[in-house]
């Protein structure tokens, strides 16, 4: 009889952890209508318009300099970070081994302006240190992700995937992208039909469908879809050199026990009834307790980040520092995948905008000493370029040297992916524009400062 009674503990007891760890991984809209679900299937659970955590005080977090007089220094362009940033939400809904997500993260970074990933796998394997189907899986895992197209290699590869997701079964399209774009491009539709077999009216259909196709996924602004509809759930609220870590609680309805049901334990009820209550009773408890530890690790967890991450709060994302999950389980005494649990969908309200948790982690470019993240190596290409001779304008050869000579070792393709983030045009252009204005615009013979100033047709290695 005891040890039915253990084994019934037990199991009780497993599922009432389940159900802890299913609140954890929930974001705050997910918990406002689950918790709204057991309200009406629980009767002593009765909720409020609005939570009260009376107990959940904020986490008070310092860094000093926080209003000093290099606040902007290293923050990228809002508009040429949002892109970037929609990938990097879509991406922390995965649950990836660190390794993976290390090198999708690296893929995100150098995409280029259109969206396409043109680096060699292999190479970028041996720049990680990551095996080379590491990076294969985690290039998979960004072909995901939307606008479809992301991280194709080609034109080719960009339109056929979109193809296979918005178009299935549309055959001679694909058999025109596959073995004749470039006759479709310049408008050889006899051809096509001559050779593939089918009429001018099915090639003709198909070119239609093409047309409808995204060449460029990052480069037609309609990278972002979801931003604008992204609530956090935890906020950074700053007071000069202080920052409030707080809960969000505006879509979590307050959660109370029903006093006139746990009166009739006390009462004359019959004893089906009082075990009946009892049973929603310990139940109701055991739904506020895993409430309140989702919320105490949340706010934990998430003071724990921005105390490795204190350059973001004072730099914006270029200040992001390597972290990983492990590093915040380890600190906080939790297993890895509690953490995982926990900063899944979440996402912080930050003066820099809305974040995931997910955003912080990740591994970066390793050095000779140590890591630093691609966020970081961007704010150096930005202030090099910044103390540069603008007569003699660095060239992305050259930045790839000087770097070298710090321990920084990425190609010159990363590097010119890193400058065009940034909005920064190629040396050749940056020298013609200091000219013209240094000597002024062209004169009408034709001669002077601004033909010295015309680029260079292949450009300084770039």
């Amino acid at each position: 009889m005891e040890l039915k009674t253990q084994v019934t503990q037990k199991m009780a007891l497993s599922a009432h952890m389940q159900q802890c760890l299913e609140i954890l991984a929930m974001d705050n809209m997910q918990l406002g209508e689950y918790l709204l679900e057991q309200s009406m299937e629980n009767p002593i659970i009765e909720l409020t318009d609005t939570a009260v955590w009376a107990e959940y005080s904020p986490i008070v977090l310092h860094v000093e300099n926080a209003c000093g007089e290099g606040q902007e220094s290293g923050r990228e362009p809002a508009a040429l970070e949002q892109p970037n940033r929609e990938l990097y939400f879509q991406l922390s809904e995965y649950h990836l081994p660190e390794a993976v997500r290390e090198a999708a993260e690296y893929i995100i970074e150098s995409l280029d302006e259109r969206g396409y990933f043109t680096d060699n796998t292999e190479e970028s394997a041996e720049l990680l240190k990551l095996e080379s189907r590491t990076v294969k899986e985690a290039l998979e895992i960004v072909k995901k992700l939307e606008p479809r197209g992301v991280g194709a290699r080609d034109l080719k590869e960009c339109l056929l995937m979109q193809l296979d997701e918005e178009y299935p079964g549309e055959e001679t399209a694909k058999e025109i992208l596959t073995g004749y774009l470039d006759d479709f491009s310049k408008g050889r539709y006899e051809k096509i039909s001559r050779e593939t077999g089918r009429t001018q009216a099915q090639v003709l259909r198909a070119g239609e469908i093409i047309r409808r196709l995204n060449p460029k996924p990052l480069g037609s602004g309609k990278a972002s879809v979801r931003t604008g509809y992204l609530s956090a759930d935890i906020a950074l609220v700053q007071y000069g050199e202080y920052y409030d870590i707080v809960l969000n609680q505006t879509y979590l309805p307050g959660l109370q026990l029903s006093r006139p049901y746990i009166e009739l334990l006390g009462g004359d009820a019959d004893e089906r009834t009082k075990q009946y209550i009892r049973e929603r009773y310990e139940k109701a408890r055991w739904l506020q307790s895993c409430v309140k530890k989702r919320q105490e690790t949340l706010l934990k967890i998430t003071a724990l980040i921005f105390k490795n991450q204190k350059g973001f709060l004072l730099d914006g994302p270029s200040g992001i520092r390597p972290l990983t999950l492990k590093k915040i389980a380890e600190e906080l005494k939790m297993n890895v995948s509690t953490v995982s649990r926990a900063v899944k969908g979440k996402y912080v309200q930050t003066r820099w905008g809305i974040y995931p948790l997910r955003y912080f982690f990740g591994g970066g470019v390793r050095m000779e000493e140590g890591t630093v993240s691609a966020a970081q190596i961007r704010a150096v290409i930005k202030k090099m370029i910044a103390k540069e001779d603008k007569r003699h304008p660095l060239s992305d050869s050259r930045i790839e040297k000087m770097l070298k000579e710090r321990g920084v070792f990425i190609s010159r393709r990363t590097i010119a992916s890193y400058r065009e983030r940034l909005g920064i045009p190629a040396s050749s252009v940056r020298k013609a524009e200091y000219l013209y204005k240094a000597d002024g615009p062209r004169p009408e013979n034709g001669r002077g400062a601004w033909n010295a100033a015309k680029p260079h047709q292949k450009g300084e290695g770039e």
